[in-house]
């Protein structure tokens, strides 16, 4: 279990573009890190998840739709999800993080049962409802 090496669940992105749309998104994206990243600066988890929105925008398009795992980093029980947000202005922003969040837990459980780090990962799964819920 690890909780020096940082935050149980960690949150980033990839800008696609640098248009209005992009930093709406990147505004989100920054509010849900922040507090994601306090709620769980304490939590013990056997892996770690760091989840990288990626916006979609017209100087890089995102090649995936929904979540897919990235690389591990064995030594920090470091998993990367990344997350591709849908293309176009959306109203319910926050939503949508959350319900790909939501995903991305969902990948990093399916990688911790395969790889035997863990059948479940239900303190960074509590933390996912506890956003979903303020």
């Amino acid at each position: 279990m690890t909780d020096s090496a940082g935050p149980a669940l960690v949150i980033g992105a990839v800008l696609g573009d640098s248009d209005t749309e992009s930093m709406l998104w990147s505004r989100a994206i920054g509010a849900l890190s922040q507090t994601a990243e306090s709620l769980s600066a304490h939590l013990q988890s056997p892996l770690r998840v760091n989840v990288v929105y990626h916006v979609d925008g017209r100087l890089a398009r995102n090649e995936f739709e929904g979540v897919r795992t990235g690389r591990f980093n064995k030594a920090k029980d470091l998993l990367v999800v990344q997350a591709a947000t849908p293309g176009g202005p959306s109203d319910a922003r926050r939503e949508t993080l959350i319900n790909l969040l939501s995903d991305a837990v969902t990948e990093a459980e399916k990688y911790a049962k395969k790889k035997n780090i863990a059948d479940s990962l239900p303190v960074i799964r509590e933390l996912v409802l506890k956003l979903h819920g303020m």
